[in-house]
């Protein structure tokens, strides 16, 4: 039976699981070749060795005697320039075994293997004793080993001193037992680190308090005297500035540990005691270890100190006191701040998941007879302790399908001119307040007909169905349960349950799984996970006077609709609401009817939708009243409340009142929305093949310090934003504020504009953030008024000024429309993202396809064309395009493209051009507001001959000139 408690064999198997990961990575890392490989060797032998001393200690000793004997084996390397593979084979199948022998379980391991074609000059009697590993080089031991190093033993040295002042009445073995482990763990130690001299001194001590152990001698004044000298003596190399008086330069010293007169004469090097102990103070000191359940009480303490902030923050809104008011503020920021350093203490680096998954593509690859390789980036990124549990599985299961069915075969890739070797890409970045991962393989990509074969075969989905799938609806057939496009089952895949339980398991923690594919190139798929659990941001809506929150990484955006116009009505299909929103048909869900309360239909003139995204699906759901958005701390449900589905926990609100949190996910299933056989589905389907729609475009108005109103293209909008005005700073370019892990710059358009204001009057200041490039900038504005769409084209006369694309000219009203992007370039001009000659245009007019469903864009791209020379042919979507080039009998000599559009984007049409025979000649010309270098290489990689940025002409017209030239 165990001497050791619960507490201390848990924290143990804790600390062997983190040695044998470290020494399985070091392992695979050899054959990358990324670290020296001196390196290596002594960060898997220190590995060994350390677990080999403390499973002896904890009297494990299976584990001791496993651990031993990879050690030997180990060690004839040290003198060879490489492990070979079918050793790296042994040691990882012994670090297997070890795990297994932690969990209890018995293991019978051969400690040998056949060596083919390896000539390997192995010593017989290689030694491996404790007292000969003194040959491991400090200068290849992290800064962060070494100041565990020096903490560990400071703490042993100290519990030794204790032990020692009561040897002569120690009479329990125990006792004797806890200062040999001591002991012999110090030494372990001093071996590692190449304090050789002071390990050797440690092993006599060891080898004294062994003879006490076995009662083969007695304690006696003399020894203890002896072993309190040693002690000393070694504090004194590692720690100097202790016990001032004992000499510093000690170059040999005499201690007689034995009563049968042996004498040790150990010839000390020169030690850099200084510099230890100088590392010691600057290093060790600056961490200490905390229990996680002590995290997890701040972490609630935390949560319980936002819902007071909140609390107090709406009691100061209905105060006049300023002291109050003042106080208030400060709380807010202390809370945002304790927050803040109390969730970095849960963070963890991704690393620790994705470096298990360079054994899995290795393991997968020989199982698998493909030769695959696993790059691996961003793996600092940190995530919440517990979300980085959560995804492991996930993440492993998408590796594991990239390995069986993205990557081909090795004679496949060679047939297809691809290299032998696949490759899988696993990157982690932050993103707007997430982790992104991305898992990227060069494979072979999805085929939408097999996906649609497969799905009808397994009833998934119905022939009528089938044919009105797009191909990215087609993709995300991957997610359906119980779908699989294995041949037969194995040990990797076939059966039928993976995506599915993807999907589900990412978006029970709040995220989302995206997916892109191209054919006989690869897949990604890319994972948006919340940074933490316990405090989410989120929507606060009212429906039948109750409250209810919407996490925000669920929320589109919010409609606000009044039925009063002819064009904002909402139809029913199969008795189920729908709004064409944008050219798209959006299911609608009634909040009222889910809750299932008395008020079930939409009698209202004016009601509020918010779009939210579920699975491979959006919808709208319908509530009473918008209310405010903040953090909400989340609380468990109890189990009655869980099983309704629909719920996904609770909150606080300021006012001391309970919320309940909407479960998106559980809601759309409940009413039926997603990829399945469902008749609503049918019949949005169905309108939305057919759906043709007026031109209406969608703007964000804003006020400056003007009379007249203005408006922002609403796809230009990343997100808006209040910001305290003491968060905003002043540089020598410029205003610029902390976006996250972003610095935003600022762009005051009052003083753009020339107008006369003070942007930082108010408390709050109003800022519209867009996206361009990739890169976020702030447009400061005096406030930000709502959003419409409007039919009414834009009036581009004689008030056209630079900044704006002219004017609304509205029964009520004049409205300016800002061309947010052509101020960005104004105030931070940057090199265009295409190289293109700007020689003199072509005096060929040509025929040209515009692709664009902003109708403001659509006549803008129109009239520089036409201004050109050129005859323009315009459509609202890929869709309408792809008819077009089909009916159309003259042929055209350009098509020029927008991405981002309803029923199919521009990745889609340039898909289906290239693909064609008749088409794929025609030159491809995309012209986007997400000019990002993630949508350019897609747009490339589509079949796109130049991707551009909107909108500017004089760029726009060289690129048409130099593709139908080289097309030509």
């Amino acid at each position: 039976m165990s001497s050791f408690s619960n507490e201390e064999l848990e924290e143990f198997k804790n600390e062997a699981c983190e040695l044998l990961d470290t020494a399985e990575q070091s392992l695979l890392s050899i054959s990358t070749g990324n670290a020296p490989f001196e390196k290596v060797f002594d960060s898997i032998f220190r590995c060994f060795h350390n677990l080999k001393g403390a499973s002896g200690m904890m009297e494990l000793t299976d584990l001791q005697h496993h651990v031993h004997e990879l050690e030997t084996i180990l060690m004839p390397f040290k003198v060879q320039p490489t492990i070979p593979g079918q050793y790296v084979d042994l040691f990882l199948r012994g670090i297997d075994g070890a795990r297994q022998i932690l969990s209890g379980n018995k293991i019978s391991f051969a400690y040998t293997v056949e060596a083919q074609n390896v000539t390997l000059p192995l010593p017989k009697n290689f030694p491996v004793d404790d007292d000969i590993v003194k040959s491991n080089s400090s200068d290849t031991i992290s800064t962060s080993d070494k100041r565990e190093f020096f903490q560990e033993c400071e703490e042993l040295i100290d519990k030794s001193f204790i032990s020692m002042n009561s040897l002569s009445s120690l009479s329990s073995k125990e006792e004797i037992e806890s200062l040999y482990r001591d002991i012999h763990s110090l030494k372990g130690a001093l071996f590692l680190f190449s304090y050789n001299d002071a390990g050797v001194l440690a092993h006599e001590m060891e080898s004294q308090l062994d003879l006490l152990r076995e009662g083969s001698v007695s304690i006696s004044p003399e020894l203890n005297d002896q072993l309190f000298e040693s002690i000393k003596k070694i504090e004194l190399m590692l720690f100097p500035d202790k016990n001032q008086t004992v000499p510093v330069e000690v170059e040999t010293m005499s201690v007689n540990l034995s009563p049968q007169e042996q004498v040790l004469n150990p010839q000390f090097a020169q030690v850099d005691v200084k510099a230890a102990h100088d590392e010691k103070d600057s290093e060790a000191n600056s961490s200490i270890r905390v229990p996680v359940s002590v995290l997890d009480s701040l972490m609630t303490l935390v949560g319980e100190m936002v819902l007071v902030r909140n609390q107090v923050i709406q009691f100061s809104n209905q105060t006049e006191n300023l002291d109050f008011l003042n106080l208030s503020k400060r709380l807010n920021v202390v809370t945002n701040e304790i927050q803040g350093e109390i969730m970095k203490t849960r963070m963890q680096p991704i690393g620790n998941v994705l470096n298990k998954f360079t054994r899995v593509v290795r393991d997968l690859s020989k199982e698998l007879k493909k030769e695959i390789t696993l790059h691996l980036s961003g793996i600092e990124t940190e995530l919440d302790k517990t979300l980085l549990e959560a995804i492991k599985d996930p993440l492993m299961h998408i590796v594991r399908n990239a390995c069986d069915h993205g990557i081909e075969e090795t004679e496949e890739r060679k047939r297809k001119s691809k290299d032998k070797v696949g490759n899988i890409w696993v990157n982690a970045y932050h993103e707007g307040g997430q982790v992104i991962i991305e898992i990227k393989d060069d494979g072979k990509g999805l085929n939408k007909e097999i996906l649609i074969k497969k799905a009808i075969e397994k009833n998934i989905l119905s022939s009528a169905q089938a044919v009105q799938l797009s191909e990215q609806d087609a993709f995300n057939l991957i997610f359906a349960p119980g779908f699989s496009t294995a041949s037969s089952i194995t040990n990797v895949s076939g059966r039928g349950v993976g995506m599915d339980v993807v999907r589900t398991n990412v978006e029970r923690i709040g995220g989302n799984v995206e997916l892109e594919s191209t054919y006989g190139s690869g897949t990604t798929i890319k994972l948006k996970i919340p940074l933490t659990l316990a405090i989410v941001p989120a929507l606060i809506v009212k429906c039948s006077g109750d409250m209810f929150a919407i996490p925000q990484v669920k929320l589109d955006e919010l409609v606000r609709v009044d039925t009063a116009s002819d064009e904002n009505k909402i139809e029913y299909l199969h008795d189920a609401p729908v709004y064409r929103l944008r050219g798209n048909i959006l299911p609608l869900v009634n909040l009222n009817q889910v809750l299932k309360n008395n008020k079930t239909e939409i009698k209202n003139a004016i009601f509020n939708i918010a779009v939210v995204k579920a699975e491979n699906c959006s919808f709208g759901l319908i509530v009473d009243e918008v209310i405010d958005t903040g953090d909400i701390v989340v609380k468990p449900l109890n189990k009655l409340l869980k099983s309704l589905q629909i719920y996904s926990g609770a909150t606080i609100l300021g006012d001391g009142s309970v919320a309940l949190i909407l479960d998106i996910v559980g809601i759309s299933k409940k009413q039926g929305l997603g990829v399945g056989g469902e008749e609503k589905n049918s019949a949005i389907g169905e309108l939305k093949s057919n759906v043709r729609t007026k031109d209406y475009q969608d703007y964000l108005y804003v006020r400056l310090s003007t009379s007249t109103m203005h408006a922002i293209l609403l796809n230009d909008v990343y997100r808006l934003e209040n910001f305290a005005k003491e968060r905003l700073e002043k540089t020598k370019s410029g205003s610029v504020v902390r976006y996250g892990e972003k610095i935003l710059p600022l762009i005051l358009l009052n003083e753009f504009f020339e107008y006369e204001a003070n942007e930082f009057s108010l408390d709050q200041v109003p800022v519209v953030v867009v996206e361009k490039s990739g890169s976020l900038y702030g447009l400061v504005v005096s406030e930000i008024v709502d959003t419409v769409s409007i039919e009414t084209p834009v009036f581009s006369g004689a008030l056209k000024n630079k900044g704006s694309f002219g004017e609304l000219n509205l029964s009520d009203r004049i409205v300016t429309v800002i061309d947010s992007f052509e101020i960005i370039r104004e105030i931070f001009p940057d090199i265009s993202n295409v190289n293109l000659e700007h020689d003199s245009l072509s005096t060929k007019h040509l025929k040209i396809l515009l692709v664009e469903d902003s109708p403001l864009f659509r006549r803008e791209i129109s009239k520089i064309l036409d201004r050109a020379g050129h005859t323009v042919v315009t459509a609202s979507d890929g869709q309408e395009a792809i008819e077009t080039l089909n009916s159309d009998s003259s042929f055209f000599d350009v098509v020029i493209s927008d991405i981002e559009m309803p029923r199919m984007n521009g990745f889609e049409l340039a898909k289906q051009i290239k693909e064609n025979p008749k088409l794929r000649s025609i030159p491809l010309l995309a012209v986007s507001s997400k000019s990002d270098q993630k949508h350019v290489e897609k747009g490339l990689k589509s079949g796109f001959d130049v991707y551009l940025e909107k909108l500017q002409a004089d760029v726009l017209l060289s690129a048409v000139n130099k593709i139908t030239k080289e097309a030509a």
